[in-house]
């Protein structure tokens, strides 16, 4: 976090390669963004979350749209950018990791939701890390669509273990009944959004918990896709 601290106050070097920034960059480098690997085009990244949720828990979890904006590895410059923005403070990545998403999503011709909700953080949780970076994402994606971020929409009422290193089957559990309806209502179109999926279990069952806080359609959209070793 002290880390994180000082790079919000200077923010002049690369917070994946440490290089000095130059004009016109924000704590990532163009190099370092070209790393980033995107998935091509505006569905490729979608397909291949609706692929991931399929595969691990079955067709009635898939939902009908998603966009997302990389494949995810467990080194590399993505890794580090993604590891400042979650655990070191810095969390301005998350807005320009949502701007990007948001420009994704809008060249698909799509964006008519009513709202964008980030998946949420147990409260404890969130005053050990100050701020959800899911809803950081989630603020960078409503600055290019005009949607508004509904962050009381959903609630997670239950603590849960990290994901990390977890099975299908005991991350799914892991998350069953964790989230439920928030202070917000829950309006038809939600766009859910998260940082990294790995199965999918998290957003399945928050999106499970907006469906029946009355949302009709939710969309996923997530920065990064674990990709398969």
């Amino acid at each position: 976090m002290i880390e994180g601290l000082r790079h919000i106050l200077y923010p002049e070097v690369c917070v994946a390669c440490r290089a000095l920034l130059r004009t016109g960059e924000s704590f990532v480098c163009a190099s370092c963004l070209a790393e980033f690997s995107p998935f091509q085009g505006p569905v490729a990244g979608g397909e291949a979350l609706k692929r991931a949720v399929r595969e691990h828990f079955g067709s009635q979890d898939v939902p009908s749209e998603a966009w997302c904006l990389y494949p995810y590895r467990g080194g590399g410059r993505l890794h580090d950018a993604m590891h400042s923005l979650k655990y070191e403070g810095i969390f301005p990545l998350g807005h320009l990791f949502g701007r990007r998403l948001g420009e994704l999503v809008a060249s698909s011709g799509r964006g008519d939701f009513d709202g964008i909700v980030p998946v949420p953080l147990h409260r404890l949780k969130r005053i050990e890390r100050t701020y959800n970076q899911a809803e950081k994402v989630a603020e960078g994606v409503s600055e290019v669509l005009g949607i508004p971020v509904l962050a009381r929409a959903l609630v997670r009422g239950r603590y849960t273990d990290s994901q990390t290193g977890l099975s299908s089957t005991a991350r799914r559990k892991n998350v069953q009944g964790a989230f439920g309806p928030g202070r917000q209502p829950c309006p038809p179109r939600v766009l859910l959004v998260d940082d990294v999926v790995t199965t999918g279990a998290t957003m399945a069952a928050a999106a499970g918990a907006l469906r029946g806080s009355g949302a009709s359609v939710v969309a996923l959209a997530a920065v990064a896709l674990t990709e398969k070793t």
